[in-house]
């Protein structure tokens, strides 16, 4: 496979995954949100959140002001964008799935943020979506755009993170 995808699923460590990408999980993640060429990190998060989508935003807002959490939106669909954009470049091409429930996407894509040490953590679940060297890419494209940069890379991860854990705690696992 691409460089930007390779990696041995028994190395996990210090919080780094480097394990082969879960592309099927990538998909279904991806097709929650309106497809490749359609996607909204919006809609992934109301079809995950369900009838508590609204209360969720409102959570958000309230702990992370409603610029960032509109921010974090943005960011979210430029990193999957460019998520599109290397993949394609790689040629490699997401497998056909069938889509899951908002709330069994909510817990397989925390637990694929669980590490060995069983804590959460977010940047583990994107280097097990995409890969360690995907996700180290894509951060850095997102922290060198002048339209995003550093700090809102940052609080994109540090909400996506509150967003995670609190579908963990609304669903469990």
């Amino acid at each position: 496979m691409a460089a930007l995808l390779t990696g041995n699923a028994a190395n996990a460590s210090h919080g780094r995954y480097t394990g082969s990408p879960d592309l099927t999980l990538t998909t279904q993640m991806v097709v929650a949100g309106g497809g490749p060429s359609n996607f909204s990190s919006y809609k992934l998060f109301s079809d995950m959140a369900g009838s508590h989508a609204a209360a969720e935003g409102r959570s958000l807002a309230a702990r992370f002001g409603a610029y960032s959490v509109a921010q974090f939106f943005t960011t979210f669909d430029q990193f999957v964008h460019l998520a599109a954009v290397q993949l394609g470049s790689q040629h490699v091409q997401l497998p056909k799935v069938e889509p899951l429930s908002g709330v069994l996407l909510a817990q397989e894509l925390y637990r694929a943020g669980i590490m060995p040490d069983h804590r959460y953590d977010v940047g583990y679940m994107l280097e097990h979506l995409l890969s360690r060297p995907m996700h180290v890419a894509l951060m850095n494209a997102v922290n060198n755009d002048p339209a995003f940069g550093p700090a809102k890379n940052a609080r994109f991860h540090v909400i996506l993170t509150a967003a995670m854990q609190d579908l963990h705690h609304l669903y469990g696992s």
